[in-house]
């Protein structure tokens, strides 16, 4: 009875959406997983866009750059934003769903990537050298990325932000964009191994949207300390 209540009282438009995002990433991490095992290994277009993408001798500028750039999606640089998000969310209003929500998402597909890499490692050749060497299927590194940018992006949308929604989602693209390109450059991922991971995050972002429109809607909004402030002039004026 109150999981049907539960559920009832989610956004019918969110559910639905979510359900469609949700089996589009797994449809498409199933897809490439058979691809993968089909062909044995890279695609034509794996190699070929590895080829144009890795530098054979990177100068130590462009190493530090392609560090920086990978940032977001590793776990330290993640856990930086999401912290950071956390507390002003807190210190603001004291509101603790977008720290919630962000650290579900977070931890959520950190752990699904690590046991996903432990089952689905696969023989793969390196691009510079030939040989072939147990390769991870899945980025980490994007799929974190993802899990907490586009979560980012799902709390802006529920806290009401809508005048900074597409500036939110065209910095979480390039973002995103920038970390897949990153471990790609660095010979850490092909681009399925990207795709995959942004699958798997995407995923989970999407599992977690109706559980934030569920805490948007059930959970009283806190009052910000200016509202406090100015409820106590009101009835102290009175």
């Amino acid at each position: 009875m109150a999981r049907n209540r539960l559920i009832a009282d989610v956004d019918r438009r969110v559910l639905r959406t979510s359900i469609a995002a949700a089996a589009l990433c797994l449809v498409t991490f199933l897809i490439l997983r058979l691809l993968l095992l089909l062909l044995d290994g890279p695609s034509p277009f794996d190699i070929w866009l590895s080829d144009h993408i890795r530098q054979p001798h990177p100068s130590q500028g462009l190493k530090i750059v392609e560090h920086l750039a990978a940032l977001p999606g590793s776990g330290k640089g993640a856990a930086a934003l999401i912290l950071g998000v956390a507390a002003w969310a807190w210190l603001r209003r004291s509101d603790v769903r977008p720290g919630a929500l962000l650290i579900a998402a977070f931890v959520v597909t950190k752990a699904s990537i690590e046991v996903l890499k432990m089952l689905l490692v696969h023989l793969m050749p390196i691009a510079p050298t030939g040989e072939s060497e147990d390769r991870a299927f899945l980025s980490s590194h994007v799929a974190v990325a993802v899990a907490t940018l586009a979560m980012l992006v799902v709390v802006i949308w529920l806290s009401g932000h809508r005048d900074v929604l597409p500036l939110a989602v065209a910095v979480a693209i390039v973002v995103v964009s920038a970390v897949a390109l990153s471990v790609m450059a660095t010979d850490m991922h092909y681009f399925v191994d990207v795709v995959s991971g942004a699958a798997v995050g995407g995923f989970w972002v999407a599992v977690f949207a109706p559980v934030g429109d569920l805490m948007w809607r059930r959970l009283p909004a806190p009052i910000s300390p200016a509202s406090s402030r100015e409820l106590a002039d009101q009835m102290y004026t009175r």
